[in-house]
């Protein structure tokens, strides 16, 4: 692959949540985190294979990263490993980035000296599930989805980590994959249903087991409506951009032809990134309305066709515009600035070789951004990290600079005796000699001049190519 980095996207949920949402190993404040069992799995659309580097932000004392190769286009799996040590117990909420795209995902950190198993049991135990909440419909020889999940009530003894599955009956298995209870009492539990419903419309009893207790649910599955589309008289609504996460404006109203009358669930199938969906019932037959919603990350420029599930498909065009030019961003508050490099340097000439990377840049508005740092050793090398508070004129060690102005904020975060009590923590991600690229995150806390107050800046990342 000489060193090219790969391109494409994360896949989530529509929400902004990684799928899929796999969380493995026990997670507890003040246990250091064991890279082969602490991970958490993510989902990448590849559209140029090449090397990787895909990383969460630092929270609560720990982090979650991968680098390699992909070697093929499409849809790939990928485990990060788990590094650091969580402080305090709590719902931790990991951003994860790779090329320009990002996603969420949750881990739960147990107190201290808590961890393995939980101890519970479900309500109704020994019968009926005690008022199981069920969600979806569920239609014979028509694939689950993320819509069809089984609530369930349960009485925690033991906070712990739990995961959940019941055998499969009539083509269908729920699952509430790994999962961890931080407080004793009442909880619930939700369920995902996977497969697809088989034999005869009806009631199908499932039976679920944790620990040694066991209830029963009950899933009615119906014949569902029959129909094909009309997409010659899809109408494709919202902006499709490369790399920009599908919103609620992302929508096809189309036409369907309708013999059978009854419930629907309606997915396409992942196209450069991006799925369509719809769920309802059709009351009567003959040609009916329905609005698909767009989820997903278009991953290529051009026109996608859509191909629709049923018999006889047919497919709708949606056309993807080019990514945004974006080389730089970062949030503050509910903010997301970003922009492009304006001038790029990459200074090795001093002895001893002092590497001293400073990049300005701008965005639509004309703000000024400026990010610097440097590396006492030489090589800015990946999992480096340089803190603005470092007061090069008493410490010699890797330190950083950050700057901007714009969208009524003047953020600085210099050596103490410039802005004191601030720090911006920048980390080299990775560094492709070959390329001249460097790609990297920074957060931590900057001095707003404006106000006169420390602003927390998070979810910073930058791309440099130098020259």
């Amino acid at each position: 692959m000489d060193g090219t980095p790969a391109q494409g996207s994360l896949q989530e949920d529509g929400g902004g949540l990684c799928l899929p949402k796999t969380v493995n190993g026990s997670y507890v404040a003040g246990t250091a985190l064991v890279p082969a069992t602490n991970t958490i799995t993510v989902d990448i659309n590849v559209a140029t294979a090449g090397t990787y580097n895909i990383y969460t932000d630092t929270i609560n004392g720990y982090h979650f990263y991968g680098t390699g190769n992909f070697t093929a286009n499409g849809m790939q799996t990928i485990t990060l490993s788990g590094s650091g040590t969580p402080l305090v117990q709590g719902n931790n909420v990991f951003t994860v980035f790779f090329d320009s795209t990002e996603c969420d995902i949750t881990v739960q950190v147990l107190p201290a000296g808590a961890g393995g198993p939980a101890v519970f049991a479900l309500a109704g135990a020994g019968g009926a599930c005690t008022t199981p909440v069920i969600a979806g419909n569920y239609i014979i020889g028509t694939a689950l989805g993320s819509s069809n999940t089984v609530t369930l009530s349960v009485n925690v003894t033991t906070i712990g980590t739990y995961n959940v599955t019941t055998t499969a009956v009539n083509g269908m298995t729920f699952s509430s994959g790994p999962g961890t209870f931080t407080a004793t009492g009442a909880q619930t539990i939700v369920l995902t249903g996977s497969g697809t419903p088989t034999g005869t419309a009806g009631v199908s009893n499932i039976p679920v087991t944790a620990g040694t207790s066991t209830c029963n649910f009950q899933i009615t599955t119906t014949a569902g409506s029959v129909f094909s589309f009309n997409c010659a008289s899809a109408v494709v609504n919202g902006t499709y951009q490369a790399g920009t996460l599908l919103n609620a404006s992302n929508t096809v109203n189309v036409n369907v032809n309708v013999t059978t009358a009854g419930p629907y669930n309606i997915s396409t199938t992942s196209t450069n990134g991006m799925v369509f969906t719809a769920s309802g019932t059709f009351a009567s037959t003959g040609s009916n309305p329905i609005q698909l919603i767009g989820s997903g990350t278009p991953v290529a420029a051009g026109t996608s066709n859509i191909p629709t599930p049923g018999t006889p498909s047919c497919t709708f065009p949606v056309t993807v515009v080019a990514a945004a030019s974006v080389t730089w961003k970062f949030t503050v508050g509910a903010t997301t600035y970003q922009g492009v490099n304006d001038s790029i340097s990459y200074d090795n000439t001093t002895a001893p070789p002092l590497i001293l990377v400073d990049h300005y840049g701008t965005n639509a508005a004309s703000d000024l951004y400026n990010l610097a740092f440097l590396d006492i050793a030489g090589g800015v090398t990946a999992n480096e990290t340089y803190n603005s508070n470092v007061n090069l004129a008493t410490t010699l060690a890797n330190a950083g600079y950050f700057y901007y102005f714009g969208g009524g904020i003047e953020l600085e975060a210099a050596d103490p005796t410039a802005t004191p009590g601030v720090n911006i923590i920048i980390k080299v991600t990775s560094h492709n000699t070959a390329t001249k690229t460097i790609i990297g995150t920074f957060s931590g806390t900057a001095h707003d001049y404006t106000s006169n107050t420390t602003k927390t800046v998070s979810n910073g990342s930058f791309t440099i190519v130098y020259p």
